[in-house]
This record gives structure tokens, sequence and C-alpha cells, in this order.
């Protein structure tokens, strides 16, 4: 089973530092703003772009968004967060096991949970209680930040949104992390991540304070560990948002230029 004790240990240094505090209700929608320049995409990056934003979503996932068991609060986000067109675009089906890294307060986890179903599993790390509590989501298992109790070649999905800025910030290892989630995928298994844009080669400046970060070096990162970048979508991207401000500001919180980026680890041979 893998797990990765120096990611704990910076997590319990951070406290309350939740990259999931990043994921929160938005307030105010943003003011008119200076369109930002282009984002800067390598050529394998821009050679991907095609897959944007093609599948549509499933029964199985168009069931999950419109289960009436889902709370109130995540409902009135979906029409910013667009889950059916998310879920859709990293293929998350009915059976699947997928271990969600930092799920914080949860909108993602129920419409994983929802969809994988029955004979399908979610592992997820810095779960809010409250959302599986009483056994609502019982193909849920919150884990901690080591020792996942997943083993090697087996989860079909690593997914993780809003929280690779605060990994960077965080001063985490980056390359033993990202060997552990290589080592519990199957081989062709997908790892989607999902997170608010810094201007484009601003690399790691805006992590801590303006909690962003740069679509080039996430990609860089990754790509570095032996992930296959397989496609990107412009799903969740805003183009009035400047990129300049805080992710907290009321003017642009909810609503920020995010990127969205399919990974896949290789197939054996």
């Amino acid at each position: 089973m893998v797990g990765n004790r120096s990611l704990r240990l910076v997590f319990l240094i951070g406290g309350t530092l939740l990259a999931a505090a990043c994921d929160r209700q938005p307030a105010a929608p943003p003011p008119d703003q200076a369109k930002p320049p282009a984002q800067t995409m390598p050529a394998t990056q821009a050679q991907v772009q095609a897959a944007a934003v093609a599948s549509t979503p499933s029964p199985a996932i168009a069931a999950a968004v419109a289960n009436a068991a889902r709370p109130a609060e995540d409902v009135a986000r979906d029409a910013d967060r667009k889950p059916a067109e998310t879920l859709a675009f990293f293929d998350v089906k009915p059976g699947q096991v997928v271990f969600e890294f930092v799920a914080g307060g949860g909108y993602f986890t129920e419409l994983l949970s929802r969809t994988v179903g029955d004979t399908g599993r979610v592992a997820a790390s810095r779960e809010d209680p409250k959302r599986i509590a009483d056994g609502r989501l019982p193909n849920v298992t919150s884990v901690p930040d080591a020792e996942w109790g997943l083993a090697p070649d087996s989860v079909d999905l690593i997914f993780t949104a809003l929280n690779y800025h605060d990994v960077v910030n965080l001063k985490v290892d980056r390359p033993p992390l990202l060997k552990n989630f290589m080592t519990i995928l199957k081989p062709g298994g997908v790892f989607a991540v999902i997170d608010h844009s810094a201007e484009a080669g601003s690399g790691d400046r805006d992590v801590g304070t303006l909690h962003r970060i740069d679509e080039a070096l996430v990609v860089s990162d990754i790509k570095a560990a032996g992930f296959e970048l397989v496609g990107t979508s412009d799903l969740l991207r805003n183009p009035n948002d400047a990129r300049t401000l805080k992710v907290f500001d009321p003017a642009i919180r909810g609503k920020t230029d995010q990127f969205v980026l399919k990974f896949r680890k290789p197939l054996a041979g």
C-alpha cells in the first residue's frame, strides 16, 4: 500500500491551510476586467487542445448531478463548476476506483461517489467529515495524508481540484508524491487536475499570495513524473479573470479562470 509521509508532515505544519480552502462558495460576480493574455502552452499541450469539451455526459454522470440528495449549496454552484461536462471529460464511469486527493468540502466527492455507484469506490483524503457522516455516501472512505491503503495498479482515476497550487505553496516534495500517484494508478489510468490559473510565465510566484499557479509549471511537474498529457479543456476558462486577484477576492471568488488537465499513466510495455 502506498502513501506519502512527507506530505503528511507538511500538511501538519500547514495546520488549517488546506488546499480545499480555495474550494468554497462563490460570492458576487466579477466586474469587467482586462482580458488576460492567452495562456502559453508547450507545443505538445497545444496539440491535445482539440480534446477539450468533446464528451457528452453519460447517463450515470447525468443521474449523479441530478440526484435530489445533493446539498442545495452544491447545486447552486453547478452553473460555474460544470460538473457533468467535467466528469465526462475525465471519463468517470460506474465501477471505478477513485482516489480524490484533498477532497475538502466534498463537492466533487459526492458526484464521484454517485457516478461510480455501488460497484465503485472513492478513497478521499482531507475529506470534510460532515460530507460522509451517517453513511450517506457508503462507497466513500476517508484516508489519511499518508498510508492511503491503495495497492499498486489499483486505481482508475486520481482526481484533485484547486489543490495543486497549495502542494507547491506548502513545499511538499512533489516528485515522491507524483511517484506515489503513478504507483497506485492502473496502466492507462487517469490523473485529473483542475486549478486556478496564474499569469502565463509566473511559475510558482503566486501560489501563496493569490493561490494561483502557472499551468505550464503543473504540466512540467507531472510530465516529468512520467505521465502523458492527453487532454486539456476550456470548460472552466473565464477570459474576464485577469489572474491578478486573490482567488478569495469577492470580485472573482467562485469564477476564477481555471485550467483542466487530463494526464494518463502510460500503458505497460
